[in-house]
């Protein structure tokens, strides 16, 4: 029984029933939400089978697809992706090539590929892929009414885009293993070869502290403009189902919302219509969708110049970024910490130009032909930015200007002490001269004292020599007397 499973469970079949399970969650996704909204919708005359046309066409445009409209209001393509469905899509394909992959066994418990591994997972994903595309495609072609008209061919563009990106993220995430006692562990990113697992790290890390900036900025705006959103909300009256339907809209525009922000913080322009942009130096716009979350949008006029300080904002998780990569490539020969330094920058750059291209889009041919990002102001910026903040790092922890300057201010910390030592010790020596005379004189003035108190005797003491001295003249002078008489 058990070989005969295992013949019919192949890679291609694994892969085919993968694609199945994704599209079928995938579609209930788009449309439960479209139902309940048609169902909560009294005031509404569409039927249920308008909404599950309508959540066919939103399932295409959150793969990158696009949508022919023509309602009235709104005539012509709509190519706004909602970033937020994208992101689930993928991560319903890595998990369901994660499933696949793990089913596979591509890596042998000594952590070594086994014999035709990369065979049985291609051909695996291959079929996912393909078999993903044709669905979506099918899923387009039946989603056409007469007010939306998914594009086939952009169907099938983005539907391979997504299963291809989403897969090989699965197979990659399904080679993570943990080590245990028998069992090494398996890594990713220590996969490719030095040193560009450490630049893909390092890289990783710089745009989710990008995207996180972005987010950041867009959440402070919303919280900042909760009066205004909350009017827009009450002026739709969605009911309960709808306010939810139309809360899930908004949180699928959130990521796009907030790649719009990182561009404006990066220095670029992000364009809400034609004729409009919003940057640091100020806010043009017009007349915008009825979304509340749209509400954040700064007013039109010019921005004061303290704006332009938020500059500073993706100079943290490019540095960090950078940081982490020179910490990672330090022990590696100067040819590789070479190419490593030159392609992290280079990386960072395209990712961000690749998001930013992404997220730009239009609704129709009118005023709101032109939305999202315009990429001719942004890569200047970017580039000066991004360059310059590394080479900053890099001349930094990088260079011998660290351990120079550090030797520096020991040898002139060393200096400032040697000359303190030696100023204490010519105090010092100064002091002890000027005790040492003073003492020498006041020791040579005593002495001279004492023999002055011996030479001159008190009153007490002089009465008494004073007569012996007389009466000794007087004896002398009366012996002199004598002789003369004598003689």
């Amino acid at each position: 029984m058990s070989s005969r499973v295992d013949s019919i469970a192949t890679p291609l079949v694994r892969g085919v029933l993968g694609a199945l399970s994704s599209l079928g969650i995938a579609l209930a996704v788009a449309v439960v939400p479209a139902l309940a909204a048609q169902v909560a919708g009294t005031a509404s005359s569409a039927t249920a089978l308008d909404a599950i046309l309508i959540s066919l066409s939103v399932l295409v445009l959150g793969h990158g697809g696009g949508v022919i409209v023509s309602t009235g209001v709104i005539e012509g393509p709509v190519t706004v992706t909602p970033f937020g469905l994208l992101l689930l899509l993928l991560m319903l394909s890595a998990l369901a090539m994660r499933r696949v992959g793990r089913a596979l066994r591509p890596v042998r418990d000594d952590g070594v590929l086994r014999t035709g591994a990369l065979r049985d997972v291609g051909s695996s994903l291959g079929m996912y892929a393909l078999v993903y595309a044709v669905g979506l495609a099918v899923l387009a072609g039946i989603g056409r009414s007469a007010e939306s008209t998914p594009v086939v061919t952009s169907a099938v563009v983005s539907g391979l885009l997504v299963a291809v990106t989403g897969g090989l993220i699965g197979l990659l995430w399904s080679l993570r293993r943990e080590p245990t006692e028998t069992v090494p562990g398996v890594r990713v990113l220590e996969l490719l070869p030095a040193p560009y697992g450490d630049v893909a790290r390092a890289v990783l890390l710089a745009l989710s502290g990008l995207l996180g900036a972005g987010m950041a900025v867009v959440v402070v705006l919303l919280l900042a403009s909760v009066p205004a959103q909350a009017a827009l909300f009450d002026s739709l009256a969605p009911g309960i189902v709808g306010g939810i339907v139309l809360t899930l809209l908004q949180l699928a525009l959130l990521p796009l919302v907030a790649i719009w922000a990182l561009t404006v913080v990066l220095g670029g322009t992000v364009g809400v219509g034609t004729s409009t942009g919003i940057s640091l130096g100020g806010a043009e716009t017009g007349v915008l969708p009825a979304l509340p979350m749209l509400g954040a949008l700064p007013a039109p006029g010019d921005f004061p110049a303290a704006a332009w300080t938020l500059l500073l904002v993706p100079v943290v998780p490019v540095a960090l970024g950078a940081v982490r990569l020179v910490r990672d490539v330090e022990a590696l020969p100067l040819r590789d910490r070479i190419t490593a330094w030159a392609a992290y920058p280079l990386a960072v750059i395209v990712a961000c130009l690749l998001l930013a291209g992404l997220s730009t889009g239009g609704i129709g041919d009118g005023r709101l032909v032109h939305l999202g990002p315009q990429m001719s102001t942004l890569a200047l910026p970017l580039i000066g930015l991004v360059a310059v903040t590394t080479a900053l790092v890099l001349g930094v922890l990088a260079t011998p200007l660290i351990p120079w300057t550090r030797g520096a201010v020991a040898s002139l910390r060393e200096r400032v002490e040697a000359a303190e030592r030696s100023e204490r010790g010519e105090t010092q020596r100064g002091t002890r001269g000027e005790t040492g005379h003073g003492e020498h004189g006041q020791s040579t003035g005593n002495a001279h004292d004492t023999d002055a108190e011996s030479d001159v005797p008190d009153a007490g003491t002089r009465a008494p020599g004073s007569a012996g001295t007389a009466s000794s003249a007087g004896s002398a002078g009366s012996a002199g007397s004598a002789d003369d008489t004598e003689r």
